[in-house]
């Protein structure tokens, strides 16, 4: 049972913004790691308009990282992006990405660098998770109990200088109005790109394209190649 006090997920509001990864073992000896706010998973249950009738899932997603990009075992799409190989289980509505220090923490889908938002450490992400314990009801004992297993970082101070909050960073829009067909940016250099075979320089391609989120193109079926990111038609939509 989840203390009465904790969200009841059926959105992301009231959620921590990040989530520290907790390394783990399965049943059956197996390690994984654990991306969630709360150990033991429950079934949410939400009406879908689509379906026109009630259904259930669990909070908890399974799956794995492989060459960068962290997959949903269930072949639900993509849930972050991550350098390491490596098996997790994240709470809905995060993805998986890298701190700044470089450990495996879960962002919430409204923030974190895949929504230009602002970026934390593992021990900050911690300290956020502590606190939403505190704040929602979750006793000190508890609350400590409950964080003693995110010690990825156990050399690190668990001090926070500042709560992290969503930054609220405009996306940029072309100011150029013309149809892209063709876009690339050389990779073995450093500002060589072009646009319908025009060359441009790199900083001024967001006057072309807009920018998009990696996640959202890659779940479309699309790809990127810094910094330009293609449909599943290889057509260019975007920079990120």
């Amino acid at each position: 049972m989840y203390p009465p006090m904790l969200p009841n997920e059926q959105s992301m509001n009231d959620l921590p913004y990040a989530i520290p990864c907790a390394e783990a073992k399965n049943q059956f000896g197996a390690k994984f790691y654990r991306c969630t706010w709360y150990a033991l998973p429950r079934n949410i249950t939400q009406w879908n308009a689509q379906q026109q009738r009630n259904v259930t899932f669990s909070n908890h997603i399974s799956g794995k990282c492989v060459r960068g990009t962290c997959r949903a075992s269930n072949g639900s799409g993509i849930y972050g992006m991550y350098g390491q190989d490596l098996r997790f289980s994240l709470s809905i509505y995060y993805y998986i990405y890298e701190s700044e220090d470089g450990y495996p923490i879960a962002y919430r889908m409204d923030g974190g660098p895949n929504k230009k938002g602002k970026e934390v450490t593992y021990a900050q992400a911690r300290t956020t998770l502590q606190d939403f314990f505190l704040d929602h009801g979750i006793s000190k004992t508890s609350a400590k109990d409950a964080i003693a297993a995110y010690s990825l970082d156990t050399t690190s101070d668990s001090s926070v200088d500042e709560v992290p909050q969503v930054e609220k960073t405009p996306m940029t829009k072309p100011t150029k109005i013309i149809e892209v067909k063709e876009a690339w940016c050389n990779p073995r250099a450093d500002d060589e790109c072009t646009i319908n075979g025009k060359k441009v320089a790199k900083s001024e391609l967001k006057q072309y394209l807009p920018a998009v989120y990696e996640l959202e193109v890659l779940n479309a079926g699309g790809y990127c190649e810094h910094p330009i990111c293609y449909d599943k038609n290889d057509k260019p939509i975007g920079i990120n």
